[in-house]
């Protein structure tokens, strides 16, 4: 007759350290009661991507908490839906100055600069968490003729400092694809209504209220209906892709 018995252990508190790295220790023996018994201890060590694990009665209460603000017809009358964000791109215009914040490993910067042939194209991300540690190396091997020709320029850092350090209506149009939360998203918003040009657009991704899978509550709509009416902002462009992580673009109230 062959016995297992196994024993788990794990070394850190996730509900405290929801950020963390963790270990998984794994101890188990086997035998036969004809044969010695053999020990043997697997560590597996796991990494959180970014999200926090969070309670529902936490998620409950970030919602209710984050400011929700009505549109009026003035910010949805001129809206068009797209089928996805790609079809955005071709709606955007071409040439220009971009910066498109949140990066990752540049698989959308590479639609950008296929679609829209910016002049320039910024991209803004600090590549400091475990889930991109290693971006930044594939950015600068995925884009490597760009950035020397400097098509293509790498801002290490924060979107709120990166973002700070450029001139008023620099940009044609700015990407935001950061944290999601509401207060970063505002705050990103407010920056982005002073860089981009007078005629300029802000367009992000997620417009949606949070990721179902983690689960992860977010601020998108919050943050960016909140804009569209203390600024004087409306949709120009709406996408519905089928996983529900949808893309805006806005332009002010009065621009054609």
């Amino acid at each position: 007759m062959l016995c297992v018995i196994v024993r788990c252990s794990v070394s850190n508190d996730i509900e405290k350290e929801p950020q963390a790295s963790f270990c998984v220790s794994v101890q188990f023996a086997c035998g036969r009661r004809s044969s010695p018994w053999r020990a043997f201890s697997v560590e597996v060590r796991l990494k959180k991507l970014g999200a926090k694990m969070t309670t529902r009665e936490q998620r409950l209460a970030l919602r209710q908490s984050t400011p929700r603000t009505f549109l009026d017809y003035a910010h949805t009358e001129e809206a068009k839906l797209l089928p996805d964000r790609g079809k955005l791109l071709d709606k955007l215009p071409k040439g220009g100055i971009v910066a498109e914040l949140g990066v990752a490993e540049g698989e959308f910067s590479e639609q950008i600069l296929a679609r829209n042939l910016p002049a320039q194209l910024y991209l803004v991300d600090p590549w400091n968490m475990d889930r991109y540690s290693e971006g930044l190396e594939i950015i600068n091997s995925k884009f490597g003729p760009e950035i020397a020709e400097g098509r293509v320029v790498i801002c290490q850092g924060t979107s709120l400092d990166m973002l700070s350090q450029f001139s008023d209506e620099t940009f044609d149009w700015i990407y935001i694809d950061t944290d999601h939360s509401f207060a970063l998203t505002w705050d990103e918003l407010l920056l982005a209504n002073r860089k981009v040009k007078q005629d300029g657009r802000i367009a992000g991704h997620d417009f949606c209220t949070g990721n179902t899978v983690k689960p992860v509550v977010y601020g998108v709509v919050e943050a960016v209906n909140k804009f569209c009416v203390k600024y004087g902002w409306r949709f120009e462009f709406l996408t519905l892709e089928p996983d529900a992580h949808f893309s805006y673009c806005l332009k002010r109230i009065g621009t054609s």
